[in-house]
């Protein structure tokens, strides 16, 4: 009778791995409230946690939109490629809001995420103004804040010179938290020069919204947005430490004006 052989293959696919480790609890924070959407074109949404004492139990969804909310919004603006959840205070800031009555709103806008690199600007103040109308027509909003986090400094601003003349009056305070220069900071990359030099070229030869090569940014961007951010003298340039007076007072001469006008206030909290 032949020996039967039996072989044993150990496969590491068969041993019991352990299990990985739970995902960390949401680190900014859970929040509870309203979505909603504000615009259909582009499609874009906002978060709203309003206070405990605002929640409606109406069964009557379009009277809950509006029932007992609050009339004072502060709007959280995150930087690039933030949305939802932009920073690690948004729980502690919510927090802050419901102690005075107020609620916090987060939008989706169409520069949030990684949309930030074929935007502007302009784009953004628009998208913002359009969500503070919607707010005021069918979320019971009278007074608005901003709080600005790095590129949510330079929306803030922006919108105060260009955004909707009613909205920018019923601003009552803005806070811009890392308002920082990310000209700056690009140029003490190596290849800070040639990629301007890029940047120029194509702008020059009509090829603005073409994308930057890879090596150039860590996010897809257009040549228009990267000069933008990085060029001297760029859209976004409202807080490089060698702007002349001249130059400040260009960019940030309508601050005071609109303080003055509206009884309104900024602070300024420079950190990480």
């Amino acid at each position: 009778i032949p020996h039967r052989y039996i072989l044993h293959v150990h496969s590491p696919t068969m041993r019991s791995a352990a299990p990985p480790p739970p995902p960390p609890l949401s680190p900014y924070g859970t929040l509870h409230g309203t979505l909603f959407q504000y615009s259909t074109f582009p499609s874009l949404v906002a978060f709203e946690s309003s206070c405990p004492s605002s929640i409606s139990s109406t069964d009557d969804a379009a009277a809950a939109a509006t029932v007992n909310l609050p009339k004072n919004k502060c709007i959280l603006l995150g930087g690039l490629s933030d949305g939802l959840l932009p920073v690690p205070y948004t729980k502690q800031l919510e927090n802050a809001c419901h102690e005075r009555g107020w609620s916090l709103v987060q939008p989706v806008i169409s520069s949030s995420y990684l949309g930030f690199g074929n935007g502007d600007l302009t784009r953004d103040t628009d998208e913002i103004s359009a969500l503070m109308r919607y707010l005021r027509h069918h979320r019971s909003a009278e007074n608005f804040a901003f709080v600005g986090h790095s590129t949510g400094c330079q929306n803030s601003i922006h919108f105060l010179k260009n955004g909707d003349p009613d909205m920018v009056a019923r601003t009552k305070s803005v806070a811009l938290q890392a308002p920082v220069s990310d000209r700056e900071h690009a140029m003490m990359e190596p290849n800070y020069k040639e990629n301007i030099r890029i940047a120029r070229q194509m702008k020059d030869t009509g090829d603005g919204d073409e994308m930057m090569p890879r090596s150039a940014f860590w996010a897809p961007i257009t040549a228009s947005r990267f000069l933008s951010l990085q060029d001297v003298g760029g859209d976004d340039d409202f807080f490089s430490s060698d702007l002349s007076d001249e130059d400040m007072t260009k960019r940030l001469g309508h601050i005071g004006k609109w303080g003055a006008e509206n009884s309104a206030f900024l602070l300024a909290a420079f950190s990480g």
